[in-house]
């Protein structure tokens, strides 16, 4: 049979990957799915004559790539309104569609999968690297009712934790040392705030919760926060910090959120170091399972491209199945106020008699009852105080601390943490 062609948005380390891994499994490939795989055509905002296009036609123009020598489109550029107009203007030529982009699917995702008829739109790579979450979730999971996702899906943010709870690095240091590494970029804002983990999340919720695409129902944050002390006063606890997304099935409706938690360390998440991903599903017929691996870089990200390619290629010649649009689940995402799980306090306060007595009342006022406590001799005039509470819902927890931040005997800003 004849050759399926390639047209490659893009020349970055994604495109790079697809380049080196059809260069040098090009012959496995095409042994597994019975037809050669080339690429025909890369377009992108400049050349790069150091990269070896393996005779394939090189041009600025991604219109290029809308030609009738490229069967399959797969884009790699990374920018969100001209990789979706890229997208669309390829499913509407009845070209199928492989695409890394986290953004366009979060953001674009509903009109994308349902303007696209026949022809399929691929993003396995646009969540976890080379992690299969998504054929999991689609396919392998199918029969399950999905109770609960919990994912580090930041590799930048567990790197830069890992680096503050193994080595005392502080954040700061930690970010930079990420950035020497090409772990994060030089404005590392869409990583350590959370937006990138937000995506992903987005995604993923649609997957298992059969949810729209609504990123903006998601509440997200960062881990600029996160100090050493919270790290060390954690692991006294029995705790790592993670930077987790979260989605979870509640009577009440689907919590989707994305922030530091507190993971207990015979949870496997928590064994989940440096730049891998890791994501953990709790269904009702498969039980729990931890997908792990690489959630970024030019071969892994670029593996799971062409499993998406190689998915549309088994099913060359069958007859067209449509893809459903997501959004047959009618449950809302619950506002963050509405949700309730135990939180971490760190609370500075002076160093006087009957501090901790004062904060516990004024907790104890909003209904919320201490689960464990450590209180330290102080090294100076101020003291902190680090308590875990029970399960509590967020708009309490806010209105107690807003209390206990006014009190005199405070002398600094409370930490607050959630506890997965």
């Amino acid at each position: 049979m004849s050759a399926v062609r390639l047209g490659i948005a893009g020349l970055g380390t994604v495109a790079q990957g697809v380049l080196e891994i059809l260069r040098d499994n090009g012959a496995v490939i095409a042994a597994r799915l019975g037809r050669e795989i080339v690429v025909s055509r890369i377009a992108s905002r400049s050349a790069k004559p150091d990269v070896d296009l393996g005779g394939a036609q090189f041009s600025t123009n991604l219109s290029d790539l809308l030609s009738d020598d490229v069967d399959i489109v797969v884009e790699l550029i990374g920018t969100e309104d001209t990789a979706k107009t890229l997208i669309e203007q390829a499913l509407a030529n009845g070209k199928p569609v492989v695409t890394a982009n986290k953004a366009v699917i979060a953001r674009h995702g509903n009109e994308l999968l349902s303007n696209n008829g026949q022809t399929p739109l691929r993003f396995e790579a646009a969540v976890a690297g080379a992690i299969p979450i998504v054929q999991a979730l689609g396919e392998s999971l199918i029969a399950n009712r999905i109770e609960s996702i919990q994912g580090i899906i930041n590799g930048t943010c567990n790197y830069i934790l890992t680096a503050m709870q193994e080595e005392g690095t502080p954040f700061d240091q930690a970010l930079a040392t990420a950035q020497k590494l090409g772990y994060a970029e030089a404005d590392p804002t869409f990583d350590i705030e959370g937006i990138d983990a937000a995506h992903k999340l987005t995604i993923l919720l649609s997957l298992a919760f059969d949810h729209p695409f609504d990123f903006d129902a998601l509440h997200v944050e960062g881990i600029s926060r996160v100090t050493t002390e919270d790290i060390q006063y954690a692991n006294e606890l029995g705790y790592r910090i993670k930077h987790l997304g979260i989605a979870r099935r509640t009577e009440a409706g689907i919590e989707a959120r994305v922030h530091p938690a507190l993971v207990a360390k015979s949870n496997l998440l928590g064994e989940v170091d440096g730049v891998l991903n890791a994501v953990q599903v709790a269904a009702d017929a498969a039980g729990t399972t931890l997908f792990s691996g690489p959630g970024a870089g030019g071969a892994a990200t670029a593996s799971a491209v062409l499993a998406d390619v190689g998915s549309i290629v088994s099913h060359m010649g069958e007859k067209p199945q449509v893809q459903a649009a997501r959004g047959t689940n009618s449950q809302n995402v619950l506002p963050i106020d509405q949700v309730r799980c135990p939180h971490y306090l760190r609370i500075p306060t002076k160093d006087e008699a009957g501090v901790f007595a004062r904060v516990a009342q004024a907790l104890s006022g909003h209904g919320i009852n201490i689960e464990a406590v450590i209180q330290k001799e102080p090294s100076t005039d101020v003291a902190s105080i680090v308590l875990l509470t029970q399960p509590v819902l967020e708009q309490q927890i806010r209105a107690a601390l807003d209390e206990v931040q006014q009190l005199p005997q405070v002398a600094g800003d409370i930490a607050r943490i959630r506890v997965e």
